[in-house]
Parts: C-alpha cells; structure tokens; sequence
C-alpha cells in the first residue's frame, strides 16, 4: 500500500477573479529538493493529470489542510498542468463557509501556500547523497495551507538568517495579518487561525532573540509597535 504524502510549497498566487471565484496558484514544483530531501522529477505529474484531472476522472480536489470532507472542501480544479517546474491548478471556489474565507484569505494576501497529498508510485534514492527522486505519484489534492515546506517558500523560518533581516520579516507578516485580522469578515474559526499563527510569529520572535548578534542591534519599534497592536485588537 502506498503511503499518503504531503508536501508544500510557496504558492505563488498567480491571479484571483473575484467576479468568477477563480484562483489561479502554483500547488507544487518539480526539480527542487525539498526539506525530505526529496526531488519530484519533471513529468512525476503528467499520469495522474491525465487519469484523474479535469481530462480525466475529475477525481482531485482543492481542500484546506489537508481534511477530506464537506467541511474543508473548496471546489475542484477546473484546469490543471505542468508549466516550467510548476503544477498549476485553476479553481473555482465554491460558495460554502470553507469557500468564502478561503478567497478572503487569498484577497487578503495571507494565504500564500498551498500543499499537495500524493502517494508515490515510482521513486528512486541515490545511495550516496540520501536525496530521493520521486519519478511518478498519485495525486488525489491540493490543499490550502498556513505553512509551507519547501526550502523557496517564505515561511518563518529565521534560522541562519541576521537578526535585523528576520525581524523585518516577522514585522512585515504581523502587519499583513493585523490588516486582515482588522478589515476581514471571516468566520470566527478562520480568525482562530490567524491568532494561532500570531502565536507562532511570537516563537518566532523569541528564536530571533535567541540568535548572537555580532553588529548592532536595529530599530526594533516597528516590531514591537506591531506585536502591541495585535494584542489590543485580541483583547477587543
């Protein structure tokens, strides 16, 4: 039996038709080494498009997190392909709760990651480098999701980075959120979210301050002055 697995990435948001309730994202790449040192090679796609795509059975979908049912079903998409490196999936979202916060959060410019679930079919590990090379999957969904794991997605991460570039990054994704958090009218488990994640932006902070500082330490105001906001606007 083949396993079940998920594998993110930036999605790089390509466009949003709120008039047709269309969102055009890349879901996955092909020929970049992931955090499993795993590599989906060019072409992994192209039997479980043609069997199962839009072409095909139409048997993929577009969920949220990765959860198979009614609840975090968002639509199917309605076009689906391989352009460069990047799986490209065209999706009408669909008039449900799940549907409406999911094009808010796309409006709103914090939904930028989308994960796929796959099996592997053929696959092939380099005995020296440990890297393995995913030939063929099975692809049943891609999913909207928070967080992604691919080394070129814009996540959290502040390992390796200088204090001043991490902290710009944090700063910047609290503001994003704050504006969201202020002008958005989603449901209130979307909004749970966005607080889980002003959680996780606070570990962030503190994996910041846990890093040596060998120049001199910023202007941290426009952090803090964003941490500040948040916590009266949670409080209202």
């Amino acid at each position: 039996m083949k396993q079940f697995t998920t594998k993110s990435v930036d999605s790089n948001i390509i466009d949003i038709d709120t008039t047709t309730r269309k969102v055009k994202a890349v879901w996955s790449t092909t020929e970049i080494m992931d955090l499993d040192n795993d590599i989906i090679a060019s072409g992994a796609f192209s039997k479980s498009i043609n069997e199962r795509g839009p072409g095909g059975k139409n048997l993929i979908w577009s969920l949220i997190d990765h959860k198979a049912d009614i609840k975090h079903t968002i639509g199917k998409p309605e076009e689906l392909y391989v352009q460069g490196n990047q799986l490209i999936a065209v999706t009408p979202i669909i008039k449900t709760e799940a549907g409406e916060d999911a094009l808010k959060l796309y409006e709103a410019g914090v939904a930028n990651q989308h994960s796929i679930g796959f099996s592997t079919i053929i696959s092939d590990t380099n005995k020296d480098t440990g890297v393995r090379t995913i030939k063929e999957l099975k692809l049943y969904e891609g999913s909207l999701v928070l967080w992604g794991a691919n080394p070129e997605t814009p996540t959290l991460s502040v390992k390796g980075m200088r204090p001043e570039e991490a902290k710009e990054k944090v700063a910047k994704r609290l503001d994003l959120l704050y504006k969201a958090f202020k002008n958005g009218k989603f449901t209130d488990d979307t909004f749970s979210l966005i607080e889980i994640e002003i959680e996780q932006l606070k570990k962030a902070i503190i994996d910041i301050s846990a890093q040596p500082v060998t120049t001199v330490e910023p202007d941290n105001s426009k952090l803090i002055e964003a941490i500040k906001t948040f916590n009266n606007t949670l409080k209202k």
